[in-house]
C-alpha cells in the first residue's frame, strides 16, 4: 500500500512520519567523517567525544557547496554530508512511499531551498511540496490570533512568529544565530566535569572514553531533574564508579543565559494586549528552564510539541502545499485547521499560565524575603526554602508549622529583572492564595503560603519592611 511521508529536516535532526503510522528516526544532525566511511546520527553520536576533530553538526544549517576544509577530506561539503544523512533514512523510509512533504526551518534562502530539493530529488524522493517547519507544527491547531514557536537547532535557535485568521501565517522568523545545541551541550559537559571534580576530585574530561561516557550519560541525568530536585550521577572510569550529585538549580545554572536570551526573545516578539500561544519544541524544551521561564511571560499559553510535530504537520498540509501545476513551491501559510489535533501521536501537552495576581505595591520588584522580621535577599542564585535546603545551597530553613512543606519545597531568584518562585514541592506553594504552576512572577507584597495550615512569606522591595 502507497505510504504518504511527512518529512522534518531540522538541523537538529532529520525524522519522518508515515500516513500509516510509520516512523523514521530521529536521526540527530551530526556525521564523524572516517577515512573509509562517515557514521551519521545515533552513531556518530556515539563517538563523537573519542574523535571530536572528526565530527561535522553544522552540515544541515549550512547547506551549502563551499568545502568544509581541514581536517576533513580535500573537497567534502555540507551538501555532501546533507545528502549522506538523508541517504540513510530515506534508505529505510522508501519501501512503499509514493510522497514526501518537506517540513524546512523557516531561515533558509532560496539557494538552500534548491539545493535541498534538489538532493532530495537526486536521492529519488517523490517530493510534492515543502512547507515552513513552524507552520507545520502549528497546523495542529491551537487558539488564539497569535502564535510563537520556539526552537532549538545544532548552531542556531529561533523564534516564528505566526498569525492565525482564515489562515495559518508565518509572518516573521527571528534566529538567534550566537548559539545553539552544540554550545548549550558543551556548557553542560563542563558544567557537570566541575561538579565531579569538586566532589569526587575526577575530571572526566581528561580521558576521551570517560569524556564520552559523561556525554552519553549527561541526557538521561537532566531528564531526570525535570522530576527531582537532585540527582546521583555515576561514571565507569578506570574499573571502578565515580560518583556525584547534581541538583536541579546547578543544572539550570549552566545554561541559565541561553534560556533566559529565549525567553526575553519571546517578550519582545508577543504582541503587548493579545494573549500569544507559545509553542515549544521537543527540541528547545530540552533547554533545562527553559520552559518553566517562558511560563513568567505574561500573556503567553504554553504548549509543549512533540518531537514529530514538524513531519506531522507537513503531512497534515500535503494537500494545500501541492501544487496544481505540479510544480514544487515552498508554502508559508495554510489553512486554518477547524479544531486541535486529536491523535495522541501528535498532540502537544498545553501547561497552565504561571498565576500571577494583582500586585499589592504597585508593581515593584521584590528584593527580599521576608519571614518574621528577618528579610532575606533574592539574587540570581536561588534561594530554597523548606525544612531542609541543599547543602551548599543558599537556603532558608523553617521550622514550627511545617506540616505539608516540603524539604526543598521552593525557591526565589532573579531572572530577566524579575523576581520569581518556583514550586519544587508535592503540596504546593501559594501566591496571594492562588497555586502556583511552575513559576510565577512575584510583585512587592506578594504574599507566599507553604505548608498547611501553612508559614506566610512576605516579598518587600529595599527600602520597605
Amino acid at each position: 500500500m502507497a505510504r504518504a511521508l511527512g518529512l522534518d529536516t531540522s538541523d537538529s535532526g532529520v525524522l519522518a512520519v508515515g500516513d500509516d503510522g510509520a516512523i523514521f528516526g530521529p536521526s540527530p544532525g551530526m556525521a564523524l567523517v572516517e577515512v573509509q566511511r562517515v557514521l551519521f546520527g545515533a552513531e556518530a553520536l556515539r563517538a563523537c567525544r573519542l574523535r571530536p576533530r572528526l565530527v561535522a553538526s553544522d552540515f544541515w544549517a549550512r547547506l551549502d557547496d563551499e568545502p568544509l576544509g581541514p581536517p576533513f577530506q580535500e573537497g567534502l561539503r555540507a551538501v555532501d554530508l546533507v545528502h549522506g544523512h538523508l541517504e540513510c533514512l530515506w534508505r529505510e523510509a522508501r519501501p512503499h512511499t509514493s510522497e514526501v512533504v518537506l517540513a524546512v526551518p523557516g531561515v533558509y534562502d532560496d539557494r538552500q531551498l534548491g539545493r535541498l530539493v534538489g538532493i532530495a530529488q537526486a536521492l529519488g524522493l517523490p517530493v510534492s511540496g515543502a512547507v515552513d517547519s513552524a507552520l507545520a507544527a502549528a497546523s495542529a491547531g491551537f487558539t488564539g490570533e497569535r502564535l510563537l514557536h520556539v526552537d532549538l537547532g545544532q548552531r542556531r535557535a529561533l523564534v516564528t512568529q505566526i498569525r492565525q485568521g482564515p489562515q495559518l501565517v508565518r509572518e516573521r522568523v527571528a534566529p538567534i544565530e550566537r548559539w545553539g545545541r552544540d554550545e548549550v551541550l558543551d556548557a553542560q559537559m563542563r558544567g557537570a566535569a566541575a561538579a565531579f571534580v569538586t566532589q569526587a576530585r575526577f575530571d572526566p574530561l581528561h580521558d576521551a572514553a570517560t569524556e564520552q561516557a559523561l556525554f552519553d550519560r549527561l541526557p538521561g541525568w537532566i531528564a531526570a531533574l525535570e522530576r527531582a530536585e537532585s540527582v546521583a550521577a555515576v561514571l565507569p572510569a578506570a574499573g571502578r564508579d565515580v560518583e556525584t550529585s547534581l541538583t536541579r538549580g546547578q543544572v539550570e545554572g549552566w545554561t541559565a543565559r541561553y534560556a533566559d536570551e529565549l525567553q526575553q526573545q519571546v517578550s519582545v516578539l508577543k504582541h503587548t494586549g493579545e494573549p500569544t500561544g507559545v509553542l515549544v519544541s521537543a527540541h528547545a524544551a530540552r533547554l533545562p528552564g527553559l520552559v518553566a521561564r517562558l511560563s513568567t511571560v505574561r500573556g503567553v499559553e504554553l504548549a509543549l510539541l512533540p518531537v514529530q510535530a514538524a513531519a506531522l504537520g507537513a503531512l497534515r498540509s500535503r494537500d494545500a502545499v501541492r501544487s496544481p501545476s505540479g510544480a514544487l513551491r515552498f508554502v508559508t501559510r495554510l489553512p486554518r485547521p477547524e479544531e486541535p489535533e486529536a491523535s495522541s501521536l501528535g498532540a502537544a501537552v498545553l501547561l497552565p499560565p504561571a498565576r500571577r495576581p494583582a500586585p499589592a505595591s504597585g508593581g515593584r520588584r521584590p528584593t527580599h524575603v521576608l519571614l518574621d522580621t528577618a528579610a532575606h535577599a533574592i539574587g540570581t542564585e536561588p534561594l530554597v526554602v523548606g525544612t531542609a535546603p541543599p547543602s551548599g545551597a543558599r537556603g532558608l530553613r523553617l521550622e514550627g508549622e511545617t506540616a505539608g512543606v516540603s524539604r526543598a519545597h521552593c525557591r526565589f531568584f532573579e531572572s530577566a529583572g524579575e523576581s520569581v518562585v518556583e514550586d519544587l514541592s508535592t503540596w504546593g506553594t501559594f501566591v496571594n492564595g492562588e497555586r502556583v504552576a511552575g513559576r510565577a512572577v512575584l510583585a512587592a507584597g506578594d504574599k507566599v503560603r507553604v505548608g498547611s495550615p501553612g508559614i506566610e512569606l512576605v516579598l518587600i522591595a529595599a527600602g520597605e519592611g
